[in-house]
């Protein structure tokens, strides 16, 4: 007998083992509450508990909310970006011309040891 011919046996005698084995005792409700947990599994109408609503339907409307929030507030940034650029560039000039030392001023944060 080849190798080969001694592997086919030892698998036709595992298949014929599979046809004579026993079936084991269990609860008889046993595979009614697994057939129904396997159908509640895969059944399609699945009832939406509170934290499944949450999941399923406020997380995309928050996320939707959050980015029209982001657009929102971009869209005024640059809207009054340019406005408040000539605003500060103006307080900046007042207030630059209003602190000019003069030659005749000193200053007094300014100590020389002399």
């Amino acid at each position: 007998m080849t190798r080969k011919e001694k592997i086919e046996q030892e698998v036709q005698k595992t298949f014929e083992s599979f046809d004579q084995v026993e079936r084991l005792k269990s609860n008889p409700f046993f595979y009614a509450r697994l057939k129904t947990r396997i159908d509640d599994l895969y059944s399609k109408k699945k009832k939406i508990r509170g934290w499944e609503f949450a999941r399923r339907v406020l997380k995309p409307a928050l996320l939707l909310l959050i980015i029209a929030l982001n657009i929102f507030s971009a869209t005024l940034f640059f809207k009054y970006r340019t406005q408040d650029y000539t605003n500060r560039e103006q307080l900046l000039d007042f207030w630059g011309q209003e602190l000019i030392l003069n030659s005749n001023q000193c200053n007094p944060n300014f100590l020389m040891n002399e």
